[in-house]
């Protein structure tokens, strides 16, 4: 598992974490069953709190893709394929909204708006 965190970003650590976390998770790339680090290592790797580190592994629990088991750590949650995609497409939600808005406000059409992202794709 890869993560880092940007210092200087105005997205909290946290939220960095958990976002790194919940990519490789609904990608397939962090298999169900898979285990988390400890967040004592996590956190003196990335050289944060052990807090920060708590706080993503917390948000994760109670979104349920991950389990803590006693004694054993923290391990990816088994999710339908239905769940993967109903949280795939509720993270793309905010930006695909955001994006549209700009695109409205700056006088593009929905097809117009379709090709650029389908050229950046």
């Amino acid at each position: 598992m890869r993560l880092s965190v940007l210092q200087n970003s105005p997205i909290p650590a946290y939220k960095q974490l958990y976002d790194q976390i919940f990519a490789q998770i609904i990608s397939g790339e962090l298999e169900t069953g898979a285990a988390l680090p400890p967040i004592r290592t996590v956190s003196k790797e990335l050289g944060i709190s052990v807090i920060t580190v708590r706080s993503a592994w917390d948000a994760l629990l109670s979104e349920g893709l991950i389990e803590t088991r006693a004694g054993s750590g923290s391990f990816v949650a088994e999710l339908s394929r239905a769940e993967k995609e109903r949280l795939r497409r509720k993270a793309l939600q905010k930006p695909l909204s955001e994006l549209a808005s700009a695109a409205r406000s700056l006088g593009f059409t929905a097809a117009e708006t379709a090709e650029m992202v389908k050229d950046l794709l």
